[in-house]
């Protein structure tokens, strides 16, 4: 390179630098180190001791730590599907309403994402209350007393209403971000589907949803990233419980560690675990794989 293209280059570095630095402090340096911790023993005061894969095998031996992340797994992709399914239904029908119309009800819908989680958490567990929740007096009301549950405290469904309602708050968010690709598509491509004689399910097939494809890869990476820390949902909600049957990977880890001291077990847990939802992102790259157009 001549002496501009090193001025341009050493200026280009110079911005990327606070980038830099703040992620090799905020993720590389602490995955690396939790990476080096799981293979340690170590309660945060005492000497660190090598024990080589012992905590791996407690993972995979224990039911509490191979329960857990197949609660977070359960519940991370339940959540994915659903808020998913939700967002796209949601961005469709909004896409069809006049600016006005459409503008509030993306307001709504939006609405859901801007609260907190704890706060989702604490109003679903009044709503999904075994005595005087909505849900189980709205099915009374509509005699309907049979499908009343105790959601949070049945163990057979109490991580399918964590993953619902997790999915029903990140549904917004998929809707916008859904909404945000529908309306790149040009309306020549529409027109020319009329004249051919397209219905609208016709566009949905052949003209949507080939187009959405990568924005459908982008936000079903990001759902899976969301969905499987769930934490402050879990806690909010269920702690965990009845007994351990909701405990998830990330509840797990913090009482572990912060609570018994095992910061080298609850280190290998998180490796598992980070290592699982790669894998699940890749496959789900892998299943919406496409081409990609431009227009």
């Amino acid at each position: 390179m001549n002496k501009l293209g090193w001025k341009v280059t050493g200026v280009g570095v110079l911005f990327m630098l606070p980038g830099i630095i703040m992620i090799l402090f905020t993720i590389v340096i602490p995955l690396v180190w939790n990476l080096v911790l799981s293979f340690m023993e170590w309660n945060g005061g005492s000497r660190m001791t090598f024990v080589k894969l012992n905590n791996y095998f407690r993972v995979f031996t224990e039911r509490q730590g191979y329960g857990t992340i197949l609660n977070s797994l359960f519940i991370g992709i339940v959540s994915t599907i659903v808020a998913m399914v939700l967002g796209i239904f949601l961005a469709l029908s909004v896409y069809r309403l006049t600016s006005k119309e459409s503008t509030f009800c993306r307001f709504v819908y939006f609405s859901t994402s801007m609260m907190p989680m704890t706060v989702v958490g604490l109003l679903f567990a009044f709503v999904l209350a075994p005595d005087g929740g909505l849900v189980n007096s709205l099915l009374e009301f509509l005699h309907l007393d049979f499908l009343k549950q105790g959601w949070l405290s049945n163990p057979k469904i109490v991580n399918w209403s964590l993953a619902f309602v997790q999915g029903w708050k990140a549904s917004g968010t998929i809707m916008m971000l859904f909404y945000t690709a529908l309306i790149r598509i040009p309306p020549s491509f529409f027109e020319a589907g009329k004249l051919e004689g397209a219905g609208y399910f016709h566009e949905l097939k052949l003209i949507i949803m080939p187009l959405m494809k990568p924005a459908l890869a982008l936000t079903l990476s990001m759902m899976l990233l969301w969905s499987f820390k769930s934490y402050d949902i879990v806690w909010t909600m269920t702690r965990g419980g009845p007994g351990d049957v909701s405990e998830t990977a990330p509840l797990r880890m913090i009482t572990i560690g912060f609570s018994f001291g095992q910061f080298g077990y609850a280190a290998a847990i998180g490796v598992v675990l980070t290592i699982l939802v790669s894998v699940c992102i890749g496959m789900g790259r892998w299943i919406t794989r496409g081409e990609a157009y431009e227009y």
